[in-house]
């Protein structure tokens, strides 16, 4: 018999957190799911063929976990470190970017079915 859990939505727990920088590769799966693109505003990149971002950096603290980490293609990477740029993630798979000139943008994941 095979169990399945719904994914998690809203406010995260951390339950499927990972312990060091990389995230495990169930935790990958997960947001390739959740994200099927990388996560900057009208990118169609594939997230499997993504960096799996920390939204707030590893090394500042920011965790290994559903709710921090986001598929971004090389070139958005980049953008995402520039000077200027900002991103946060209030809840899981819920990208808000700010460029430079203060514009800001709302990338919402996929809707899954019920």
């Amino acid at each position: 018999m095979i169990k399945v859990n719904p994914l998690p939505l809203g406010a995260c727990a951390h339950e499927l957190e990972g312990a060091g920088y990389q995230p495990t590769p169930s935790l990958r799966h997960l947001i390739e799911i959740r994200d099927r693109t990388c996560a900057f505003p009208g990118c169609r990149s594939p997230a499997t063929r993504c960096d799996k971002d920390h939204t707030v950096p590893y090394h500042t603290g920011g965790r290994t976990c559903w709710c921090n980490i986001a598929p971004l293609c090389r070139f958005h990477h980049k953008v995402k470190q520039a000077d200027g740029w900002e991103l946060a993630q209030p809840e899981p798979g819920v990208l808000i970017w700010t460029t430079p000139s203060g514009w800001t943008y709302r990338v919402t994941p996929y809707a899954r079915p019920r």
